[in-house]
């Protein structure tokens, strides 16, 4: 899976279970609560896992 060249920069990712189905499209109106926040360098290792993921539909 390809990702912008900023992810060896990145310091940071919260991850965060979507919880309202039925959810608008729009940020303001979404709903969910944080499953993990992983700082550097683990953010880094799982961009990268993602990265090596291949590209086509039934990969992902």
């Amino acid at each position: 899976m390809m990702l912008p060249l900023i992810q060896e920069k990145t310091e940071l990712i919260e991850v965060v279970r979507i919880t309202d189905p039925m959810r608008h499209l729009s940020a303001e109106d979404l709903v969910g609560h944080d499953v993990a926040i992983w700082e550097a360098p683990l953010a880094g290792d799982a961009l990268e896992l993602i990265t090596s993921l291949p590209g086509s539909e039934l990969h992902r």
